[in-house]
């Protein structure tokens, strides 16, 4: 039950951002620019994940994000979308350039975004901006 309602509320934003509407629904949803980075499972960190739910991080799937943002809560990132998954991120991670805000200077909220590779972090740093729209489903 809980996974179906996770899928219908991940619908739900996706189709609301992409149709530009606000939110007609019972899922309350927030938006923020924030600065978006990666980090892969090569890292000192590797694919270790500090949620106590989950045990690795996935592309795809696994953000790291500031508290602020429960462990579970599903990240939309409309510029990702088809390049990594569907845009559809869960948050499963922490880190002090999230949690400080390092990476945006305290200015924004920072999302970092797990990709399998390097050359995969690299490509994605050179051709995506740094700041994107995020949306933030709050169930």
């Amino acid at each position: 039950m809980k996974i179906i309602l996770i899928s219908l509320c991940s619908l739900l934003l996706a189709s609301c951002a992409m149709q530009g509407v606000e939110n007609k629904s019972n899922v309350k949803q927030s938006s923020h620019v924030a600065r978006v980075t990666y980090y892969h499972a090569q890292s000192p960190y590797g694919s270790k994940v500090a949620s106590p739910h989950v045990k690795k991080a996935v592309e795809g799937i696994t953000v790291a994000a500031h508290p602020d943002f429960k462990f579970g809560t599903k990240i939309f990132i409309p510029d990702l979308k088809g390049t990594i998954g569907d845009g559809i991120f869960t948050v499963q991670d922490r880190g002090t350039a999230v949690t400080k805000k390092k990476a945006a200077k305290g200015k924004a909220y920072v999302v970092d975004v797990f990709v399998n590779t390097r050359s995969k972090l690299e490509y994605l740093a050179k051709t995506k901006p740094e700041y994107m729209k995020v949306y933030i489903i709050l169930l």
